[in-house]
């Protein structure tokens, strides 16, 4: 998805709904939880560095890295720059010390 969306107020392609009813006024209610399912997968995948994701109003997400740090950021993706921005330097999904971390289930 270019950048362009961005600037016509297209949402992120991630924060679409899989169900064709979600924006149904009888049927908002999977937006919500499909967010909620994204953020506590975000934060089981960053448990091992005590950073948490939270949704935050239905509309973005609240990162808080262990020291009580918080970013609002608008969508899943920019959690990861968020975290980066917080821990100082990038995240290595194939470190493997972090992959290590995430099997034996630290939290």
């Amino acid at each position: 998805m270019c950048a362009l969306c961005g600037l016509l107020g297209t949402s992120h392609w991630t924060e679409v709904s899989a169900h064709a009813q979600a924006f149904t006024m009888e049927e908002a209610e999977p937006v919500r939880r499909e967010r909620e399912g994204r953020a506590r997968v975000a934060s089981t995948a960053l448990a091992p560095f005590k950073i948490k994701v939270s949704d935050w109003e239905g509309k973005s997400y609240r990162v808080v890295s262990p020291t009580g740090r918080q970013e609002i950021v608008d969508d899943i993706q920019a959690v990861w720059a968020a975290v980066e921005r917080m821990r100082g330097h990038p995240l290595d999904p194939l470190d493997d010390t972090y992959i290590e971390a995430l099997k034996s289930g630290v939290r």
